[in-house]
């Protein structure tokens, strides 16, 4: 009886697309997940920055959280909260903005509502006074 060396490739491709789906869904999460979190972050820098600015040139810190939630209208307004403070001599003043970030894929899937947040961004910027 004659010995084939011939190899039976047939569902080869199937596992090497088994094997490779998992690692490219990961690496599209990160991809996806970084960049929506760095988005987030850089509009809560600038929200920050334009607020101390806006303490800076007006004096006023009274609405202070509505003027920084006006700035970032694509983020959840209660999951924002701004906290304003001036040093004891008045010379700077520091604008914090905080936000509960809630990832783009843990969100109920029947209701569409996001659930809780998995971590808070924070982002601070420090001016001094005229």
């Amino acid at each position: 009886m004659p010995i084939s060396f011939t190899r039976d490739e047939r569902g080869l491709a199937a596992i090497e697309v088994a094997l490779l789906v998992p690692v490219l869904a990961a690496l599209l999460y990160v991809l996806v997940e970084g960049g929506n979190t760095i988005r987030t972050y850089s509009a809560l820098t600038e929200a920050s920055r334009s607020a101390a600015r806006h303490v800076v040139l007006t004096g006023e810190t009274d609405n202070l959280d509505a003027f920084v939630r006006s700035l970032v209208t694509s983020l959840d307004p209660q999951a924002l909260s701004t906290n304003v403070s001036a040093a004891e001599q008045g010379a700077m003043v520091t604008v914090q903005v905080r936000y509960g970030y809630k990832s783009v894929f843990t969100s109920n899937i029947i209701t569409g509502e996001a659930n809780e947040p998995l971590y808070t961004l924070t982002a601070q910027t420090s001016m001094p006074l005229p």
